[in-house]
């Protein structure tokens, strides 16, 4: 697993073909980092301070070993640390360090082809032509408030046609997540479980997904059923290619009419997204 983790975090474009004061990597920093960020978070962030942890007089397998283990008991410890650092860039934004990115346009075929998919949720004006697409995973802090902020927008928002993308990329809580929220919308109730989860506290195992369910009148057993079936699995797998040509490696990262916002959408950006919708013919 180390050096899984850090050929990702050595795994770099050449200079030539990094685009100076952009960040793919869903932080919104604008510092060129790319895809490195995520796997530099888990590496430096939790890989190190485990591996300290555990000592290190094992082997390389045993010391795999143990790290699996590790992060498998206590998936919490990762998305902590990416919550630290999405905290700590935003009081320097707001101290005036940040600087902002030049927002990359998002390639028009691959834009048509996730408006054109029928298996994509669409949430607020479902024609909408100001079109915002999500990439996010229900675990993820800031995507839960972007998703907050977001719900509120489309109702003042009437042209937005809001299309979120799970990608769980937590681990395997986050997986189970996104495929009850999927399953839920085979039975139509998409939206009403997006919200639910977002609005839910504590940990989201099946049960307490389950329970999500019956709170939203769905037939649990059709629930269980799709969440464990091919179908939503199939999905996810779609969800992840799309990613995956978009290069993204870390969530929230949201393409807003047509342009690629890294990191949270959430107050001013957002109000100039509503603003610019409402002008959109």
């Amino acid at each position: 697993m180390i050096k899984k983790l850090k050929r990702v975090l050595h795994k770099e474009k050449p200079a030539s073909e990094e685009k100076e004061g952009t960040c793919s990597c869903g932080c919104g920093c604008g510092c060129g980092c790319g895809k490195k960020l995520v796997a530099a978070l888990v590496v430096a962030g939790v890989v190190g301070f485990i591996a300290g942890r555990l000592g290190c007089g094992c082997s390389e397998a045993k010391m795999n070993e143990k790290l699996t283990a590790y992060i498998n008991q206590n998936p919490k410890v990762i998305i902590d640390s990416v919550e630290r650092f999405y905290r700590d860039l935003e009081k320097k934004q707001r101290a005036g360090r940040g600087k902002p990115a030049e927002l990359a346009v998002a390639p028009a075929e691959l834009i048509a082809e996730i408006v054109n998919d029928k298996t994509n949720y669409s949430l607020g004006n479902t024609n909408g032509k100001f079109v915002i697409i999500e990439f996010f995973d229900h675990q993820c802090g800031w995507c839960k408030k972007t998703n907050k902020e977001m719900r509120e927008a489309v109702k003042r928002a009437k042209n937005i046609r809001w299309i979120p993308i799970d990608t769980p990329i937590f681990g395997e809580a986050s997986e189970t997540i996104a495929r009850y929220v999927l399953a839920a919308g085979e039975q139509g109730k998409y939206a009403q479980m997006h919200e639910a989860v977002g609005n839910a506290q504590g940990h989201l195992d099946e049960a307490a997904l389950v329970k999500l369910g019956e709170g939203l009148k769905l037939d649990t057993k059709k629930l269980k059923a799709d969440a464990n079936g091919e179908k939503i699995r199939a999905k996810l797998a779609a969800n992840r290619k799309y990613a995956e040509k978009l290069n993204i490696n870390g969530v929230p990262m949201l393409i807003v009419d047509g342009k690629i916002n890294p990191g949270a959408l959430l107050g001013e950006n957002l109000e100039k997204a509503v603003k610019a919708s409402n002008e959109k013919k």
